[in-house]
């Protein structure tokens, strides 16, 4: 038995149901009725990107499968970006291009097209004409990135000078592209990690690429991109893995928000940020359960610091073979999802509307959740390796921890729920139509190449 609790602010009424059982009571105003979907409180909470979820579109042969395309479809994913250190020196073709545009707008996916920082700015200006003027897909790209990397492009000189390198390109090139279309929004420099002297320069500082185009109404970079491997050997991925991240997240967050005060960037002006690759070191770190459960925790960071996006390196690269440079959220040992793809799928399909806080009583479990009308969905983290009971209240002013921890979602609601996580597992819950329904994924899962198994509770 698993007991519900549905009720408004003060007027809350116990009802114990099992899965066999289709009622449940609502208490409003002193009234029962039956059958009805229980009364949420509106609440206030930070808008979540609907392009957050994303991927990166990469192959060295420029050849991705049919196959590939489609799990990534089915992934949800919400964007993908067409980026990295290859294309400064060897863009693909047109041809190639529009193959990769046309198939994921078609999965409702926004693609995040990446012009060289070599290249000419004609050259630039001119992708931006095929796309946008020419609807050479049928449909323009709204967001933009310029060069990648390029601290290691530029051979990792000292990090104070690479404002001085990458001003004048970047301005160029953004000033030129924009000449072709205004409405786009272009984000970068997409920095191999969070450098943070280097930002403060480029943005709002000495070489400042955040600022108008002389004589214009719109500015050369609408947004902070970076991105981040986290490179220690025997890094728990899911503790101090996450902990890295979160670090850079916070610092990128604050000088967003000081630089849209500095230069009065308001409303759709506003500066914004993300993340244009992540992952784990290397082949062997990437396919592990701990990776999976670092990326729920970096996607649930960047919903409640307000991220545009957030795409891992990759769909799929060598072979998928769990070695050297294979960051594919695919396996390639029978093309099943791995731990990273689930985790993604899960905030994906799921998790929209508002983001909402969430709180823990055990440090080993991260919880947080998102309200989209009648709609709340919550993601629980159990990082420890032995069985956790908790009780989950999607309020911030009752805290149960009897008979396991206390979980809580600022969502204003009166619902809870009690039960119980496995070992290393990730369950997300959706509130919905006078139901629960359970999504469960496991270590174990992963080890099996199974997929999550969801339950209507």
């Amino acid at each position: 038995m698993k007991k519900i609790v549905f009720g408004l602010n003060l007027l809350i009424f116990l009802c114990s149901i099992s899965c066999s059982n289709d009622t449940s009571i609502v208490f409003i105003d002193g009234d029962a009725i039956e059958n009805e979907e229980p009364v949420l409180v509106p609440t206030d909470g930070i808008p979540i990107s609907p392009m957050l979820v994303g991927n990166n579109a990469w192959s060295f042969s420029r050849n991705i499968t049919d196959q590939v395309w489609n799990l990534t479809a089915e992934s949800g994913v919400q964007s993908i970006r067409i980026g990295g250190n290859g294309y400064n020196n060897d863009m693909p073709s047109n041809a190639i291009l529009l193959d990769w545009v046309t198939r994921i707008q078609a999965m409702g996916a926004e693609p995040i097209m990446q012009v060289s920082q070599v290249a000419s700015a004609a050259s630039a200006a001119a992708l931006v004409k095929y796309f946008n003027v020419d609807l050479a897909s049928g449909k323009p790209i709204k967001y933009w990135n310029i060069g990648n990397e390029p601290w290691l492009f530029f051979n990792r000189p000292a990090t104070s000078t690479l404002g001085d390198r990458i001003e004048p390109y970047f301005k160029e090139r953004a000033a030129a592209m924009k000449l072709i279309d205004p409405t786009i929004k272009i984000y970068g420099p997409d920095f191999a990690y969070y450098i943070e002297d280097a930002l403060n320069d480029l943005f709002g500082g000495k070489n400042n690429i955040a600022g108008k185009v002389p004589g214009k109404d719109y500015y050369y970079c609408d947004g902070i991109s970076w991105h981040r491997y986290p490179q220690e050997d025997n890094i728990d991925l899911a503790y101090a893995g996450l902990e890295d991240f979160k670090t850079s997240i916070i610092k990128c967050k604050a000088k967003i928000d000081a630089v849209n005060i500095q230069l009065a960037r308001t409303g759709n002006d506003a500066l914004g940020w993300g993340i244009g690759e992540y992952n784990a070191k290397g082949g062997p770190q990437v396919h592990t359960w701990k990776n999976g459960q670092m990326f729920g925790g970096i996607l649930g960071l960047c919903m409640e610091y307000g991220a545009t996006y957030a795409t891992s390196w990759s769909m799929f690269e060598n072979g998928g073979n769990r070695q050297g440079t294979d960051f594919s959220f695919i396996d390639g040992a029978n093309m099943t999802p791995r731990a990273t793809y689930r985790h993604m799928e899960m905030i994906a399909k799921n998790f929209s509307g508002n983001y909402i806080k969430g709180k823990s009583s055990k440090s080993d479990v991260i919880v947080f959740g998102s309200v989209n009308g009648n709609k709340i969905s919550v993601m629980v983290i159990n990082r420890a390796n032995a069985v956790t009971s908790f009780n989950l209240n999607l309020n911030y002013d009752t805290v149960n921890t009897s008979g396991g921890i206390g979980l809580n979602i600022d969502a204003d609601s009166s619902l809870s729920y009690t039960g119980s996580i496995e070992a290393l597992a990730t369950h997300t819950y959706v509130f919905e139509n006078n139901k629960i329904t359970r999504t469960a994924y496991t270590s174990s899962n992963f080890l099996n190449s199974q997929p999550p198994v969801t339950t209507e509770l």
